[in-house]
C-alpha cells in the first residue's frame, strides 16, 4: 500500500450494517437448503401477493364477495353451482363467487392475523423483558398473571367476550390478543434470563449503561429471534381460530364478508347435509386455509433450524 494512499476507516454503523447483511445472507443460504422451508416461503409469498393485488384484479368492493343471483334466467340464490370455466371455484349458497371471496379473503385474514400477532408480540416483549431483567417480585407478578391467561381456552374467551361485549371485529381482535401475548412473554423472559448473564451485558453495565440502554441495545436484539419462529406458527393458528369462530357463527362476519371462515359458514347455510351435495363449497375454502397454515409450519421449522446454530447442517 502506498504511503500517500488514504486509509478508509469504516464507521461503526456501516460495519454493523455489513455484519447484519452477511448474517442475513448466511441465514438465507441455510434456509434454501431445506426444501420444505423453501416451499413454505414460496406459498406464503404467493398468498401475500394475492392479498395485496388480488382484490384489485378481481375488482369490486375488496371487503365483500361478488354475488350472482340470476344467471341465464336461472335462480342461483339457493343452489350452489359447481366449478366451471366461468366460475373456477364455483358458487356457494347465496350466489357468492368462491374465487372472488377467497381472493379478497386473503387480504382480510392476513391483515387481521398480522395485527393480532404484532400487538401480542409487542405486549409480550415488553412484559417478558421487564420480568426477565428485573426479576424478584415484578417477575413473580407478571408470570403469575401470564399463567392465568395461558390457562384460559382462547375460543371460550373469544365467544364469551363476543356474547357480552358485542360481535364486532374490534372485540374479536381484542380477545385474540388477550390470549396470544402470554406465549411471547414466556419466550422473551426465558431468553432475557439467559442473555442478561453474558459477558458483554455485564461489560455494558460496568461501563455505566442504564437499564433501558442495556435492554434495548444488547439484550432484546439477541433475544427476539425465537419470536420469528413462534410468530410464523401463530400466524396460521390465528387464522384457524378466527375462521373457526366465523364458521361456527360466533364471529362478527356476515355472509357477504370476504373472510375464509365466513365462506365456510355459508357452506352449511342449508344444514350440514348440504355439504355432501355441494362439497366444493366447504372443501375449497378449507383447503385454502390448510395449504397456507401448512406452508407457515414448514417455514417455521426452517426458521428454527436457521436461527439455532446447533441445528444447522
Amino acid at each position: 500500500m502506498s504511503e500517500n494512499q488514504p486509509v478508509r476507516i469504516e464507521s461503526s454503523f456501516r460495519r454493523s450494517l455489513r455484519t447484519r447483511m452477511e448474517s442475513f445472507i448466511r441465514s438465507f443460504y441455510f434456509l434454501t437448503r431445506n426444501p420444505l422451508a423453501v416451499f413454505g416461503l414460496a406459498v406464503a409469498l404467493f398468498y401475500l401477493l394475492v392479498a395485496i393485488f388480488g382484490p384489485i384484479i378481481v375488482g369490486g368492493d375488496p371487503n365483500t364477495m361478488k354475488q350472482y343471483l340470476i344467471i341465464n334466467g336461472r335462480n342461483v340464490y339457493t343452489n350452489p353451482l359447481p366449478p366451471s370455466l366461468r366460475f373456477p371455484f364455483g358458487l356457494t349458497f347465496g350466489g357468492y363467487d368462491l374465487l372472488n371471496g377467497i381472493v379478497k379473503g386473503a387480504r382480510t385474514d392476513l391483515m387481521i392475523s398480522a395485527v393480532i400477532i404484532l400487538i401480542g408480540a409487542i405486549i409480550g416483549i415488553a412484559l417478558g423483558a421487564l420480568a426477565g431483567y428485573t426479576g424478584g417480585v415484578v417477575d413473580d407478578i407478571i408470570m403469575r398473571v401470564t399463567d392465568i391467561f395461558l390457562s384460559i381456552p382462547f375460543l371460550v374467551l373469544a365467544i364469551a367476550m363476543l356474547a357480552i361485549l358485542g360481535r364486532t371485529l374490534t372485540i374479536m381482535v381484542a380477545a385474540f390478543v388477550i390470549v396470544w401475548w402470554p406465549t411471547y412473554t414466556r419466550i422473551i423472559r426465558g431468553q432475557v434470563l439467559t442473555v442478561r448473564e453474558l459477558n458483554y451485558v455485564e461489560a455494558s453495565r460496568a461501563a455505566g449503561a442504564g437499564s433501558l440502554r442495556v435492554i434495548g441495545r444488547h439484550i432484546l436484539p439477541n433475544s427476539i429471534y425465537p419470536l420469528f419462529v413462534q410468530g410464523s406458527l401463530d400466524f396460521g393458528n390465528v387464522i384457524i381460530g378466527f375462521a373457526t369462530l366465523n364458521w361456527l357463527g360466533f364471529g362478527y362476519a356476515n355472509y357477504a364478508l370476504a373472510e375464509w371462515g365466513s365462506i365456510m359458514n355459508l357452506a352449511t347455510l342449508e344444514g350440514t347435509n348440504a355439504v355432501f351435495h355441494y362439497s366444493w363449497t366447504l372443501l375449497i375454502p378449507g383447503f385454502t386455509i390448510l395449504l397456507f397454515v401448512l406452508a407457515l409450519n414448514f417455514l417455521g421449522d426452517g426458521l428454527r433450524d436457521v436461527l439455532d446454530p446447533k441445528l444447522r447442517r
